[in-house]
């Protein structure tokens, strides 16, 4: 089974991206998992009718699963065979650790950016809603879901 975890510090949209990849991997395999070790557990309520959830990876392999997202709280990064850093623009300046297995998305970009994914207030209250962002019909929203799926897509590709 591939793992991967989402890390980041809070705030930055960890529970975006890992939604997001669970629901592309589960829409192109049939046999992925979501596993929320998040502290509010906002990615499990976003998730518990579209993605099958598990408590780890235990149960994970039982459920027989090929892939298994992990949406990681920032104090408790669990061994996996790929990572996907969510960080905000201020914060890639400070990191250092490129290589392989890492892949990095950067969120709550500037919306004339051409890369990493921008900030729209819609996401939030798609959220608060209970709809995952990434197959929310909001008017207007198109462009930004583009971006997500890309993003999501390159990670997925990876595995």
């Amino acid at each position: 089974m591939k793992t991967v975890a989402v890390v980041g510090p809070p705030g930055s949209g960890k529970t975006l991206i890992a939604t997001s990849l669970a629901i592309y991997l589960h829409l192109a395999s049939a046999k992925a998992v979501y596993i929320d070790r998040s502290i509010t557990k906002a990615g499990s309520h976003l998730l518990k009718d579209y993605v099958p959830l598990a408590a780890d990876l235990d149960e994970a392999a039982d459920m027989g699963a090929h892939y298994a997202v992990i949406d990681a709280a920032p104090n408790d990064v669990p061994p996996a065979d790929v990572y996907v850093v969510v960080l905000e623009p201020p914060d890639v300046k400070h990191f250092k650790q490129f290589r392989e297995g890492i892949h990095i998305v950067v969120n709550k970009v500037s919306k004339w950016s051409l890369s990493g994914i921008p900030f729209d207030s819609r996401i939030h209250w798609a959220t608060q809603v209970g709809i995952p962002p990434v197959i929310s019909e909001m008017k207007g929203f198109e462009r930004t879901r583009r971006r997500i799926v890309r993003a999501v897509k390159e990670i997925a590709d990876g595995l």
